[in-house]
């Protein structure tokens, strides 16, 4: 498969230059959307499709793709061989002492071989390559190095806007804060809930039902010019809490439609929240943060924490991309089973999954 990037002044733009190119596909698949700056110091909005080696070289009108493909093949070969003579080879290759026996025990547990012999290059050739005990110690030092948590903080009226893919908990997660916050803590925040999501039915009954139990106020945004004027309406509030659709990596048109949301409120700062399932897999959660990524992802609110203690992929995702985590969520009951994050608890769970 081949990633091609394209872009545009807008996403949309972006999307349709890709879709000239590849109008022969029934489907696109979108790996991400970002903002970047263009020469002229311009916002563009960039996109990344991913297609067939057969279709890309088409695309350019190469036909023969024999040549192309063996000078692929020799790069992975050099590739390979590097990694042979720096004794980073596969674990077949490898011998069984107490690095690969480590490497492979992490691997296991969803951590990347990766990230892992990259936090092993500073100590190569040391006496602590040689002790399986320290070697464990060390780079459980180096998993706890790369968390990174997001400090509750309310000091400042919010904005925080709850994006992530369908059936994550997004909707259940902002009850449990807006209880959080509107009596659990030092004092009784002001909350109010805004909801988006116009496609899932019952959705704003769902949040709406929350909303009269916590008796919070809660309205509902039809359109991007009706959001920017509830948070016009809602400024005194000290939390504005806001749920959107859940999202699938290739539902461009909603993604489009969230961006809009965000780009329709100038005078107001948005604090997104990407919320994703504990359960997940490494190559899940990265896809979810590349499909959301554009919208400037500030924190992650990790929910179904309680329904596995497998959380190496987890741990493999916020290390790589030094993403910090504001939440944890271990449980349905509203509002108790949500706590702020802290790198103890993740690491109990991952230590316990370890010695289990």
């Amino acid at each position: 498969m081949v990633e091609e990037t394209f872009e545009a002044p807008t996403p949309k733009e972006a999307f349709a230059l890709a879709r000239q190119k590849y109008g022969s596909l029934a489907e696109l698949e979108l790996l991400r959307a970002r903002q970047v700056m263009d020469h002229d110091g311009r916002m563009m909005a960039e996109i990344t499709v991913r297609v067939s080696q057969e279709d890309y070289l088409a695309g350019l009108g190469i036909d023969e793709s024999e040549e192309l493909l063996e000078e692929i093949e020799r790069l992975k070969e050099g590739i390979d061989r590097m990694k042979a003579a720096a004794g980073l080879g596969e674990p077949e290759a490898a011998t069984d002492g107490p690095v690969e026996r480590v490497l492979r025990l992490l691997e296991e547990k969803g951590l990347r071989r990766r990230w892992l012999e990259q936090r092993l290059e500073p100590v190569a050739g040391s006496e602590m390559m040689r002790d399986e005990s320290l070697l464990l110690s060390y780079l459980l030092e180096e998993i706890d190095e790369g968390l990174s948590v997001r400090e509750e903080d309310l000091e400042e009226p919010r904005v925080m806007m709850m994006v992530g893919p369908t059936g994550v908990g997004k909707t259940t997660t902002i009850a449990k804060m807006a209880a959080r916050y509107s009596y659990m803590l030092d004092r009784d925040y002001r909350v109010a809930l805004v909801n988006l999501d116009t496609y899932r039915a019952g959705a704003y009954e769902q949040l709406n039902n929350f909303a009269r139990l916590l008796g919070i106020e809660h309205r509902r945004a039809e359109s991007i010019e009706r959001f920017a004027e509830l948070l016009d309406e809602l400024a005194d509030y000290d939390v504005v809490l806001v749920d959107t659709a859940g999202i699938s990596p290739y539902d461009t048109d909603r993604l489009i439609k969230t961006v809009e949301f965000l780009k329709s409120v100038q005078d107001r700062e948005i604090s997104t929240q990407l919320v994703v399932a504990a359960t997940a897999k490494y190559e899940d959660i990265r896809e979810i943060y590349e499909h959301f990524s554009f919208i400037n992802v500030e924190s992650v609110i990790v929910t179904k924490f309680d329904e596995t203690r497998r959380v190496g992929d987890l741990i493999a995702f916020l290390t790589e991309r030094h993403l910090p985590v504001s939440y944890l969520s271990t449980g349905q009951r509203v509002p108790d089973d949500l706590e702020p994050a802290s790198k103890e608890r993740i690491l109990e769970q991952f230590l316990g999954e370890i010695d289990a």
